[in-house]
Formats: C-alpha cells, structure tokens, sequence
C-alpha cells in the first residue's frame, strides 16, 4: 500500500511537470502536426528495448491525456491526412506493430479506462501462434478488441515480416521481381484473414521494419491499403503523403515527460 502511494506522489510530481512543459510551450505559429507513436511489446519484465512494462504505458497514455491530446483511430487520421479534419486539439495516433498478446492484457484495460483509441499492426501468419519469446493475439481477442471500439487492425504482412525492399532490390530491375509476386500474394492473405475476423477489410498497413519502395507501395495500393506506416521519423501535417506515413518509436528507455516531448514535435 505504502508502494503504491509513493508511486502515485512520484507520478503526480511528473504529470504536473509535464503540463507545466506544455503550457510553456506556444504552438500558435506552428502548424497542426499528427505524431503516430509506435510500440510494440508490453511486459511485466522489461526484455527489450522496443518493450515498455504496464506501468510505464499507463503513466504514458494518462500523460498524453492530461496533456490535452486527442486520440485518433485510422478512420480520423486518414481524413486529417486528406487535410479535412478541423477542430482537433493536439491529435495523436498510437499504434503497436506485430501484434502480441500482451495488447489484449494490458493495452485493452488502459484503452477502455481512459477512452484512448490504438492501432494495432498483425502478423497474419503468427495470429494464435507462439513463436520464440512471445505469444501472439487470438482472432477472439482480435475480435474483442476492435468490438470495443477503441482499437482498429491493420496488416504488418502474412509472412514476409522481413526487409522487403532489400530483397526486392537484390534482384535488380528483372521482367518480373519474385519479391513483387510474392508481396502481391502475401498482402491479399493478410488482408482476407483480417477481413473474416473483422467482418471488413483492413485499410492500413506497417511496413516491416519500415522498409518499402515505389513497387511495394503500389502492391499494397492495389490491394486497397490506403494509409501506408513507416519507420521513417518525423511528424505528418495536414495533406501528408498517406502511403508513406512518419512514425515516432516509444522505447523501453521514455518516461511520460519524453513521451510528450515526442508527441509535442520537440524530440
């Protein structure tokens, strides 16, 4: 009990730090950004740098939220990237690449206790699965999660969750790339296992580790992805380019007041 009180002194002193930031900081001038954060796992033992425990990505979302930000899902960043969503105060995207289980653990209760809409990018192939150190959502939680209302699915590949590019590359500029084909392949598997869990088909896709090119674009075009996510750092303003989205990644190493920074634009 005494833990956990000083925790909650310890996160007030933050909170309150952080807003003191905020009002500080003027963005009259500047122009409306969309930061997309993105995560990945969440762990009570912290293994990796791109993990966060529970407790750091709760202190995180109330941060954001009392900071002023507005979550988006895809639906709402798709039209402020069309440069038509007017009238919202700071927008954030929060997404998670891969798609473990660990979201449905602890991202689905904090989602639900603060309100706070989150994407997530699945691995089609690992839905259900356990592979090396992690276990993957079920396509019943999938279903729980986006039935909730607070999280959309997107597609980070079936089973190419590799360097596509570099590959696609290596082969040169042949008649037909075998990457082309088995991208084009792989993308409508993705999106069909999706679609029968979800009842629609996905609309936003995450490139692996961020790595696309002008080809690849044009596959997930033409199997009806229309918001593209990459690892590319930065922010997106209004009328941004949708198939080649910046990103911002949370590591195990950010607290609340990095975490606002970040979404502040002021990294």
């Amino acid at each position: 009990m005494l833990l956990r009180y000083t925790f909650r002194l310890i996160l007030g002193g933050l909170l309150a730090g952080i807003l003191l930031m905020v009002a500080m900081h003027t963005e009259a001038s500047e122009p409306m950004i969309l930061p997309v954060l993105v995560y990945h796992h969440i762990q009570e033992i912290v293994k990796s740098d791109v993990s966060c425990s529970p407790e750091q990505f709760e202190t995180q979302i109330l941060a954001l939220k009392n900071a002023g930000f507005t979550p988006l899902n895809f639906a709402q960043a798709r039209l402020f990237l069309a440069g038509v969503l007017t009238g919202i105060d700071k927008p954030v995207l929060i997404t998670f690449d891969d798609g473990y289980e660990s979201l449905h653990q602890f991202a689905l209760p904090i989602a639900r206790k603060y309100n706070f809409p989150m994407s997530v990018f699945v691995i089609t192939s690992r839905i259900g699965r356990k592979l090396q150190f992690a276990q993957y959502l079920s396509e019943a939680q999938i279903k729980e999660m986006a039935d909730s209302g607070l999280f959309d699915f997107g597609s980070h590949t079936h089973d190419l969750h590799t360097e596509n590019s570099v590959i696609y590359d290596a082969f040169g500029d042949t008649h037909e790339n075998p990457v082309a084909r088995l991208l084009n392949r792989d993308l409508r598997i993705s999106s069909a296992r999706l679609e029968s869990i979800l009842g629609r088909r996905p609309e936003a896709i995450a490139w692996p580790y961020g790595n696309f090119n002008a080809e690849l674009t044009a596959i997930a075009r033409r199997n009806g992805f229309k918001m593209h996510f990459t690892s590319a750092a930065g922010y997106n303003e209004s009328g941004a380019n949708p198939f080649a989205i910046k990103r911002i990644p949370v590591t195990s190493r950010d607290n609340p007041i990095s975490v606002i920074r970040k979404a502040s634009g002021l990294r």
